[in-house]
């Protein structure tokens, strides 16, 4: 079941994923108190979270997609990025984008991303920015797993 959760339960997972060893406020970004959080739960555990951020023209910004690594290749993650698709579009988002860690880079390439402009690095990794063209706004479907 994937559903919107508040940043102080999506922080725990994304620290502990994307910046093990660093302390949580590592993981936290501006605007976090008014994006959109969502997270996927399996067996009533919390297994995968990311985070929406309208930008300031017609998209919106995909950050802090983690899934934890024992359940990363099992279909979550696919999940996941589908429904926040949905979420982009149904909020009237023209594209979806983010700043793809270039170790995920082949992951939304799959699903449709393209990349744009050049390899950049932050916190010592390197990212490329990704985008998805959205498509008309159309409704979410059930999610019941």
């Amino acid at each position: 079941m994937i559903r919107t959760i508040s940043i102080d339960l999506a922080l725990p997972l994304r620290q502990t994923v994307l910046w093990q060893g660093h302390p949580p406020s590592h993981a936290m970004v501006p605007g976090d108190d008014t994006a959109q959080h969502f997270g996927l739960f399996h067996d009533n555990t919390l297994v995968s979270v990311a985070s929406l951020f309208p930008d300031d023209h017609s998209g919106i910004q995909l950050r802090k997609f983690a899934t934890l690594p024992h359940m990363q290749s099992k279909g979550f993650g696919r999940r996941m990025l589908d429904h926040l698709r949905i979420q982009a579009q149904n909020a009237g988002a023209t594209c979806l984008w983010c700043d793809a860690r270039l170790s995920a880079r082949g992951f939304y390439a799959k699903s449709g991303f393209q990349e744009k402009g050049e390899i950049f690095e932050r916190k010592g990794r390197p990212y490329i920015v990704m985008s998805h063209t959205l498509n008309k706004a159309t409704r979410a479907p059930s999610d019941s797993s």
